[in-house]
């Protein structure tokens, strides 16, 4: 099959949509599909090892320099700003499929000419909902969620129960490893480090990790948080007002090449998000290099966890304590959670890999 992703953002940032959006084009690529993708006029590119995968960028309109009458009026006025300069090039090649990843984009069928056979599925990773959405939706040929508690929410909004396909990892990359960030950052071998990569922003959930810092500030735990995002400011004042400098590392963030020797630095995962993630992807990234993880159970997180306590702990959203708690448990085991880990990775390879993913969107767009 002929199959385009749009998404403004892919070719212009990293995040969880954008890993998915690459690593599934380059599975598709590896399955015999033609994939292109759309994005936005920027230099992202992951590593695609010689796979021919086209990659059309145009300009558009930055949200940024929309005028602010809400934050959902200002990304749909980015993406219909692109899809002006893309459309043309979309009509032209005349695709089966067209894979669209967020509710903003749901204008696109209806720019197509009445003759026009590309038909358009929704890859949700969120909600992202807005007023019109459900009369826009009408003209999705097939919905995809990214966990059974992200299917959930897009058959209460829009009355469509979609396939699970789950993200996945590359689990060639993202493996055990060594890793010199110890030594670079000046973190003892013995210090128990916790490890968060992502955007840091209010509902990912940071300060209630610098909570539980605080009460474990008589162990020898460290925590590396890797990452910027409008929370940073905030985050790096309640560690001065806890008189944290010590114990919690802030650290720019890295590629998404990099990220697996940082996680192997650590000792396990955190990520103590306090918002409806629907899956993880750092998440189930951080498992696949062999680490336990300490995550909210809420969203789509216990699907990726597990509710077994085999791959990781998961604990009460906003709860200090239970963090706490968590690491209190990890310090107390022989291994310390290394037993733990190994079982997370088992659990991705078994279930969450990007081969997986293809498959299961290959059957629901057939």
């Amino acid at each position: 099959m002929k199959i385009g992703f749009i998404d403004v953002t892919v070719t212009m940032s990293y995040g969880g949509i954008q890993t998915a959006v690459w690593e599934l084009a380059k599975a598709l690529t590896d399955a015999g599909h033609e994939i292109h993708i759309f994005g936005g006029s920027g230099d992202i590119r992951p590593a695609l090892d010689d796979r021919n995968i086209r990659i059309h960028t145009f300009p558009f309109i930055p949200r940024e320099c929309v005028i602010n009458i809400g934050r959902r009026f200002q990304r749909i006025v980015e993406r219909y700003s692109f899809a002006r300069h893309a459309r043309k090039t979309v009509i032209a090649e005349n695709f089966d499929w067209v894979i669209l990843t967020k509710p903003f984009d749901f204008f696109w069928p209806r720019m197509m000419p009445a003759n026009s056979q590309t038909k358009f599925c929704y890859m949700s990773g969120g909600t992202s909902f807005f007023k019109g959405d459900r009369t826009l939706g009408k003209k999705i040929a097939a919905w995809v969620a990214c966990s059974h508690f992200n299917a959930w929410q897009i058959q209460h909004h829009f009355k469509q129960f979609p396939n699970v396909i789950y993200n996945g990892v590359d689990v060639d990359k993202f493996k055990p490893a060594t890793s010199d960030v110890r030594n670079r950052l000046g973190i003892h071998e013995n210090t128990f480090l916790l490890t968060f990569a992502g955007r840091l922003v209010g509902w990912k959930g940071m300060k209630i990790a610098i909570d539980a810092m605080a009460q474990l500030r008589d162990k020898d735990v460290r925590l590396l948080i890797i990452g910027a995002g409008e929370a940073l400011q905030q985050l790096e004042k309640r560690v001065a007002e806890r008189k944290l400098e010590q114990a919690v590392i802030f650290h720019p963030p890295v590629g998404h090449d990099q990220l697996p020797e940082f996680y192997a630095a650590g000792d396990a995962g955190i990520f103590p998000s306090i918002g409806d993630e629907a899956f993880g992807i750092t998440i189930a990234e951080a498992m696949a290099c062999e680490r336990p993880v300490i995550a909210s159970y809420i969203g789509g997180i216990p699907e990726v966890v597990g509710n077994e306590g085999q791959s990781g702990i998961l604990v009460t959203p906003g709860n200090a304590t239970a963090i706490t708690d968590a690491v209190n448990h990890l310090l107390s085991l022989p291994d310390r959670g290394k037993a733990m880990g190994k079982h997370a990775r088992q659990r991705i390879k078994a279930m969450y890999t990007w081969e997986h993913s293809a498959r299961r969107l290959l059957d629901t767009i057939k």
